[in-house]
């Protein structure tokens, strides 16, 4: 982007020394873009949803769940976007 000579920090926009400051607060202060709240409860949750919409049995919604303690301890949130991006689904 080439430079218009208007001021490049806003007086609405707060500024911070340090980026995780940024990351970490700005986005909590402007309506709307807060950070959504993750956890991997959350992504069981998920998971359930799907099985159940997908009508996968109790049983099997309980051992994939189960599961996912063990994936979720030995696994990297970075592996387990790798599995996703290279899977054929």
């Amino acid at each position: 982007m080439l430079s218009d000579d208007r001021p490049t920090n806003p007086a609405w926009l707060p500024i911070f020394s340090k980026k995780e400051h940024f990351m970490g607060n700005a986005f909590g202060m402007i309506p709307g873009l807060e950070p959504d709240e993750w956890s991997n409860d959350a992504c069981r949750g998920y998971v359930i949803m799907a099985m159940e919409d997908c009508g996968f049995s109790k049983k099997d919604i309980r051992r994939v769940v189960g599961q996912l303690y063990e994936v979720f301890d030995l696994n990297s949130v970075e592996d387990a976007k790798e599995k996703y991006l290279s899977s054929p689904y």
